[in-house]
């Protein structure tokens, strides 16, 4: 029996279960396939919301604290598991919304500048990091930490008495513990009867191969985006799809997102696409975040609903999730 059962090995999932053990509980966490190979896996990697105005003020709460950590956490995750997540400032060139009045109201809320720029503005605080090998590092430094990860294990229902959960019944069998926390992404509301229901959105994306260094920044227009890696590879995304768990990616998309990036960078139209994904964001019905307790069972707690922005809100929802554990 462990002190806290996580539920989903994704960012959010492996950042709680790396939270909780350093807080001094024993953890075990697990996954229906293998960990970090879902929305984390499939995303960009961008550490900020893409239109941070368009969200509510825990969404940018938590961006904030964890932009506020991110470096040092991957310092951290490298010198334990010897993984490089490739954290670079690389900054954001946003070519649209950045001049409405909600934009800038934001803006001045919370003292953000851009530098302007020929094509729109550019955030040149904003980061990245390659969120493949994040996952990687992540996964590798929490069980070096002494999380017991347990994967290709479905969760099939609650283990419950009164006001309390025991644990949860699996393919694997029976898992108890003294906490349970559901970080189950967009599958979350397959498990929990919650009032703001979590659905997936599914995206698709392509990577391309090009020269490193020939894009400098990330690049944000009518909600896609270029993204530049360190190696030269240039990942572009993304789809908004409400259609539920389908998973195949299609031609039209393919070619939609690859005009996309030579259209705003006349080099990439001869490059080869290398990759073409797709991933299934966790929406909520509200369009919020979800870090809290259950309302039923007090010693459940969810922490889901992040929707675009799973990973770069991770490290500061993990935290959350920790303190109300531990209140």
């Amino acid at each position: 029996m462990s002190d806290c059962l996580v539920i989903g090995g994704g960012i959010i999932g492996m950042m709680s279960a790396r939270m909780l053990v350093n807080s001094g509980a024993s953890v075990t966490l697990l996954d229906q396939r293998v960990c970090g190979r879902e929305s984390s896996w499939a995303g960009g990697g961008i550490i900020s919301p893409l239109y941070p105005w368009h969200y509510d003020d825990l969404t940018n709460e938590l961006s904030f604290e964890s932009q506020a950590v991110y470096e040092t956490l991957c310092d951290s995750l490298h010198s334990s598991s010897g993984i490089d997540p490739q954290y670079q400032k690389s900054g954001l060139l946003m070519m649209d919304e950045f001049e409405t009045a909600t934009a800038k109201a934001w803006m001045k809320r919370y003292k953000i500048s851009y530098e302007s720029h020929p094509q729109g503005a550019l955030f040149t605080h904003i980061a990245q990091v390659r969120n493949p090998r994040l996952l990687q590092a992540l996964k590798a430094d929490i069980i070096n930490r002494g999380v017991n990860i347990v994967e290709h294990t479905q969760v099939e229902s609650l283990i419950t008495k009164d006001d309390k959960v025991l644990g949860v019944h699996s393919s694997k069998g029976d898992f108890l513990a003294s906490n349970v926390v559901a970080c189950s992404g967009a599958w979350t509301g397959q498990l929990l009867d919650l009032e703001d229901d979590v659905f997936p959105i599914k995206g698709q994306m392509i990577i391309l191969k090009a020269k490193a260094g020939d894009i400098k920044h990330i690049i944000l227009d009518q909600g896609r985006y270029i993204i530049p890696r360190v190696d030269g590879r240039i990942l572009v995304g993304s789809t908004m799809e409400d259609v539920g768990f389908y998973r195949d990616v299609d031609q039209p998309t393919k070619d939609s997102l690859y005009e996309f990036a030579w259209q705003h960078i006349p080099a990439l139209k001869n490059v080869e696409i290398e990759y073409h994904w797709s991933g299934f964001r966790p929406a909520s019905k509200s369009g919020k975040v979800i870090v809290a307790r259950d309302k039923k069972f007090n010693n459940l707690f969810i922490n889901t609903g992040h929707f675009r922005n799973g990973l770069n809100m991770a490290p500061a929802s993990a935290n959350r999730i920790t303190q109300l554990i531990n209140e």
